[in-house]
């Protein structure tokens, strides 16, 4: 029995990061940034396979001793780019109205497939983490902070009109919505879909999700914004 807990003990130990120290100098700021502007672009350019310690070191021109100090191995270079990037969105968000009616919330969805544009080859990356098999609890909670954020403050909007229905797992409906705007994001970072289709299903997956929550007249209003939306995307998709 000792022997088991003994074994059990070591994998945790084994599956624990490293302990880092809190560098705050300028000169470890400056370098850290260096180190996740490289590390974005190599995994922008060839994925997590390309991203090793020897050539993020050359590229951001740091020893590897210090890669190690300030993140302590790849996972931890790889965790804090996507912890900065979603870090850059949120603060985005947060400067704009935070009432999340449903023009706002397509207007952030829309301003989300820009940012996939605008740095493709790295969202495709980190997309991908979602679905991966090796499970990457720390970058899907950051990856997916921002829709989860979306849907609830929409679905507290909503209740506080007393539009909502009061006999649902409401957090099992966020989780469950979440899951499906990133089936869109998957299907765009496969090439299934172009920007302004995934803009239009992303509105369509969200107006679904409402749908379900939401009572009366209101809800007959979305699901008719359903009907439209879903009759645009298969036309495009002809």
């Amino acid at each position: 029995m000792r022997g088991g807990l003994a074994a059990v003990q070591e994998t945790t130990a084994e599956k624990t990061p490293p302990s880092r120290r809190r560098y705050t100098s300028p000169a470890m700021t400056e370098r850290r940034a260096r180190i996740v502007d490289a590390a974005h672009r190599i995994l922008g350019e060839g994925g997590v396979a390309a991203l090793t310690i020897r050539r993020l070191s050359d590229e951001a021109g740091v020893a590897q001793r210090t890669l190690y100090r300030l993140f302590g191995d790849k996972d931890g270079v790889i965790s804090a780019t996507v912890v900065d990037r979603m870090v850059e969105v949120r603060e985005h968000i947060a400067r704009r109205d935070h009432t999340y009616t449903l023009p706002m919330v397509f207007r952030e969805l829309d301003w989300m497939v820009s940012e996939l544009d605008r740095d493709s080859l790295y969202a495709r990356v980190v997309i991908d983490f979602v679905f991966a098999p090796e499970v990457r609890t720390l970058e899907v909670n950051e990856l997916t902070s921002v829709a989860r954020s979306r849907f609830a403050g929409w679905l507290e909007h909503q209740r506080g009109k007393g539009s909502v229905r009061g006999d649902l797992d409401n957090e099992a409906l966020v989780d469950t919505h979440v899951m499906h705007e990133f089936l869109v994001y998957r299907r765009w970072s496969l090439g299934q879909c172009g920007s302004e289709q995934c803009r239009l299903e992303l509105h369509a997956c969200f107006l679904q999700s409402a749908s379900l929550v939401l009572t009366g007249e209101l809800r007959e209003v979305y699901l008719a914004k359903l009907v439209a939306l879903l009759k645009r995307i298969r036309r495009m998709r002809k």
